[in-house]
């Protein structure tokens, strides 16, 4: 017999976030298949493409991740020869990410896939409602 979920937790906001981004994790994932490129590997490049350099701690910021996370995700994408890490002349310790040509060659091939995943999540929507859920969605955020 199929169990279904009441309507007390299908309706909670919490739920219905966490299962969009689901759904969109799954939709990146397949429309990316053939790129090898995970959604925080995407969110990597893209925040380098928007920033040129920066050091690996502000990367975690930027990102919200934590410091351990982004060193594995930026050791990924260093294999890759996505991105190169130097150390920062004006602090030794620190490390400053920026991403390599290839990078964005990357970049430019993932682009469109991550815009088809998103397109097909929003497809129920017409474009001023996808407006207006972009609109109301940042309005959450701090």
């Amino acid at each position: 017999m199929a169990h279904v979920l009441p309507d007390s937790i299908r309706c909670r906001l919490g739920y219905l976030l966490a299962k969009t981004h689901q759904r969109q994790l799954k939709l990146f994932e397949a429309h990316t298949h053939g790129l090898s490129v995970s959604g925080r590997q995407y969110a990597t490049l893209l925040a380098l493409e928007a920033n040129a350099a920066l050091r690996q701690s502000d990367l975690a910021e930027c990102l919200d991740l934590d410091r351990t996370t982004v060193t594995y995700l930026v050791d990924s994408l260093e294999e890759r020869t996505w991105i190169e890490r130097q150390r920062d002349p004006a602090d030794r310790r620190a490390q400053i990410v920026r991403m390599t040509d290839a990078g964005i060659d990357a970049l430019a091939a993932i682009r469109p896939a991550a815009r088809a995943a998103t397109q097909e999540l929003l497809e129920p929507l017409d474009e001023d409602e996808q407006a207006q859920l972009r609109a109301l969605l940042a309005r959450l955020l701090p």
